[in-house]
């Protein structure tokens, strides 16, 4: 997983997203073990929350350069931890 956004929190438990998609809630299958890129932000309260206007993709389905680029190329000169 790659995290930017350790300067303002140190460890996501929990992403929050409103709850329906009329709100511009994100439904997530969460009980199959499916893997996510996610994008959204982090609030000053310390949630990180994601809504339809974030980038948000299966892992599955990126391609093997989107994937080799986030595992090694976007790191380069960005402040990200990648664990």
């Amino acid at each position: 997983q790659m995290f930017k956004g350790f300067e303002k929190l140190k460890d996501v438990q929990y992403v929050y997203t409103p709850f329906d998609s009329s709100l511009c809630g994100v439904k997530l299958e969460a009980n199959n073990k499916k893997q996510y890129l996610l994008t959204g932000q982090i609030l000053n309260d310390g949630k990180v929350l994601i809504h339809l206007c974030n980038y948000i993709e299966p892992w599955d389905d990126l391609s093997l350069s989107q994937k080799k680029s986030l595992n090694q190329r976007y790191q380069m000169g960005c402040g990200c931890k990648v664990s």
